[in-house]
């Protein structure tokens, strides 16, 4: 099999670029990339930050983006743009509520038929304008302790490290490489050596122990440093990056924390996300902490959650999802 080279990426604001094609209606200019997912369908992140962007469009100045709640109802594919359709729910002087629907034209030729709308996801948005004061101010903490961005290795220098000491193949890393250049493109990484991810390649390298197997699945974390190598210079770019990138690997959690990967699964996706925000204004462009858990799985489900945190320890975002994680078919005995 010949080896996958790492696709060319445009910039983030290239990428979210959207036009108007109607009356709070937008699309995609240029087209979604798969990111992680072994199957040739777009990244999440995008259907997420199609729907924020363009539900921010129609909102008046000095609106912030505080809660973001949706399904996921279809795949998006890379071969075409996402279109997202906006409807006004609520204006007034204090709150804005959206309801956006994106979706992406079949293929007339696959469909047998002319090209018709698919929607891959629906999300109600709401906004809010700045409270002139607050009662209380306060947020969780990481329910691990990790050092400082400054302290941690890159990517390259911890996978690199672990081909050195001969616990996983160059090929192996190679095919991470491929999997994940988009993220590697988009933002700049420091992996906290603590976190599973750090130790296991994402979970590719699903055979490796990590530090936490003694720890109850629940209560297992993996934690990285990031921010965004583009300089963004609008909120709005900043709120989109962010949504952007929070949707990442929550759905497959599972696997990685317990030495599984998507060859030991029929269907891993994400089903639908509770997305929070508690900043008015975000900046991407700083260092921002952010730690993932898989605390519950049954019913061939799972339910994770990712937190964010500023560089002085103040909660930024959270995101949970449910998502299917349904097991590989067992081969029927054959009858003697």
């Amino acid at each position: 099999m010949a080896e996958q080279s790492i696709p060319k990426q445009k910039p983030f604001m290239e990428q979210l670029a959207l036009k108007e094609v109607g009356k709070d209606e937008y699309e995609m200019i240029n087209l979604p990339q798969k990111m992680g997912n072994p199957l040739d369908i777009a990244y999440g992140g995008y259907a997420i930050a199609v729907a924020c962007k363009a539900a921010s469009l129609t909102v008046p100045e000095g609106y912030h983006l505080y809660s973001m709640q949706g399904n996921y109802l279809g795949p998006a594919y890379t071969d075409r743009p996402l279109r997202a359709s906006v409807r006004v729910v609520r204006q007034t002087r204090t709150f804005a509520t959206r309801q956006v629907e994106v979706s992406q034209t079949t293929d007339a030729g696959k469909e047998g038929k002319e090209g018709e709308k698919r929607v891959c996801l629906l999300a109600t948005t709401d906004f809010m304008v700045a409270e002139t004061s607050s009662l209380l101010s306060y947020s969780q903490a990481p329910l691990s302790s990790y050092p400082n961005w400054k302290d941690c290795p890159t990517p390259s220098v911890a996978y690199s490290g672990l081909v050195a000491e001969g616990k996983m193949p160059q090929k192996m890393l190679d095919a991470h490489a491929v999997g994940f250049n988009l993220l590697n493109h988009l933002y700049d990484q420091r992996l906290c050596p603590n976190a599973i991810f750090a130790q296991n390649l994402y979970g590719i390298a699903k055979e490796l122990p990590h530090t936490q197997d003694d720890l109850p699945p629940s209560s297992r974390t993996t934690a990285d440093w990031i921010r965004s190598k583009e300089v963004l210079p609008k909120p709005i770019d900043h709120i989109t990056a962010l949504t952007f990138l929070i949707d990442t690997a929550i759905a497959f959690l599972p696997l990685s924390f317990n030495h599984r990967w998507f060859d030991d699964v029929s269907a891993v996706s994400s089903l639908d996300f509770s997305l929070r925000i508690f900043a008015n204004e975000v900046d991407v462009n700083g260092w921002l902490l952010r730690e993932l858990r898989a605390p519950v799985a049954d019913q061939g489900r799972s339910f994770g959650e990712a937190w964010i945190w500023d560089e002085e320890g103040k909660a930024v975002a959270c995101m949970s999802q449910q998502s299917i994680l349904r097991p590989t078919k067992k081969k029927a005995k054959g009858k003697l």
